[in-house]
């Protein structure tokens, strides 16, 4: 089977396609939900998930003007002591190192290799400095800057931004030394933070090109030789990876999912959420 022709290509995807071809055959190309559960403790697992999708709502609602005061009560209602921990190191963070205009679950797409790539941002901040800052929220335990550097993510996000965020600044082209991408952990409220440059641009744009590519012309997607990957794989069964998931403690490590981003967008899709 083959990409359909109004595929759109996103960082996950490209990720889980470098983790293991396979992985990426079975999710966006047959569409396959397979019931196995990521980890060793499912209820753990999903509370997480949840957590993580309550924190990004309340950033969200938050970015666009809501009070605080007014969110809280969603903390409240949750007893969610984990929750309004990362809520408190959030407020404490973003008043002193947002500026005032935020553009919160902003969605650009641009074409690569004659395909659609998109980015969805958990905000993008013009600084004083006319810097613009990709924030990226996430729940899970800090990674090196070394490991951050090298995802799919790092790539796309300033990348896309570069291409088509010119409308952000006054229809000007956005240069790449003043485009950083920051991740946030929300647990510690630590922060990695990674600069762009013409060089690391031009790069991102050949790696994005030979990636895509390669997919494109692919005909066979093989198992990833990576069998560790298989742990918090919901595919690791349908492929004889064995059955246990890996320990939840373990997930935490790994990079996190990102559920914002559907399976399988498509250019109808795309067009009601993109500018």
């Amino acid at each position: 089977m083959r990409l359909p022709d109004d595929f759109i290509f996103s960082q996950s995807a490209l990720q889980d396609y470098l983790d293991c071809p396979r992985r990426f055959e079975l999710r966006y190309i047959r569409d396959i939900r397979w019931p196995a559960p990521e980890t060793s403790s499912a209820i753990a697992y999903e509370s997480h998930q949840m957590r993580g999708q309550d924190f990004h709502h309340l950033l969200h609602q938050h970015a666009a003007g809501v009070d605080p005061q007014s969110l809280e009560s969603t903390l409240f209602n949750n007893n969610d002591d984990e929750l309004q921990l990362w809520w408190e190191n959030y407020l404490k963070w973003q008043s002193r190192n947002l500026p005032a205009i935020r553009h919160p679950e902003l969605v650009l797409t641009t074409p690569v290799a004659g395909s659609l790539l998109m980015a969805k941002y958990d905000i993008v901040a013009k600084m004083p400095d006319s810097t613009f800052l990709i924030v990226d929220w996430k729940t899970g335990k800090t990674r090196k800057h070394s490991f951050l550097a090298e995802r799919m993510q790092t790539l796309v996000y300033p990348y896309v931004l570069a291409r088509s965020g010119d409308w952000l600044n006054d229809g000007k082209s956005i240069p790449p030394e003043k485009i950083k991408m920051l991740y946030w952990f929300a647990d510690k409220a630590e922060t990695v933070e990674l600069e762009t440059s013409a060089k690391s641009l031009e790069s991102a744009e050949q790696r994005l090109i030979s990636v895509i590519n390669e997919i494109a012309e692919r005909f066979e997607f093989p198992l990833t030789d990576e069998k560790k990957l298989c742990r918090f794989c919901s595919f690791r069964s349908l492929c004889e990876r064995g059955n246990e998931p890996g320990n939840f403690d373990d997930y935490l490590t790994e990079d996190e999912p990102d559920s914002s981003e559907s399976f399988n967008m498509n250019l109808d899709e795309i067009g009601e959420i993109s500018f």
